[in-house]
């Protein structure tokens, strides 16, 4: 379900946009789970996405094929510092 959620709302954002230059993955799923980038990458075939398998599973920072239309990234997020971050922010009490 993740990855058909994930393949309509880029090919919503596309269409919008007018195509796509470049899809990046990120957060927990997205940096480590070649399987489900594998298949939201299948489900954009159409917009020009297409994956180097063997990057893909090494979480290369870029895992799209050589040639490929779309630049596909893998990007951290290092979402436990900016959770940090915005909690430093927060007041102390009402």
């Amino acid at each position: 379900m993740i990855c058909y959620q994930a393949c309509k709302a880029a090919g919503a954002l596309a269409a919008a946009m007018n195509g796509v230059d470049t899809l990046v993955f990120t957060g927990g799923i997205g940096e480590h789970a070649a399987p489900v980038r594998h298949a939201i990458a299948q489900g954009l075939g159409h917009l020009g996405v297409v994956l180097d398998n063997d990057a893909n599973i090494r979480n290369a920072d870029t895992v799209s094929a050589p040639g490929s239309p779309v630049t596909v990234r893998v990007i951290p997020t290092h979402e436990d510092l900016m959770i940090a971050r915005h909690s430093h922010r927060l007041p102390d009490g009402p």
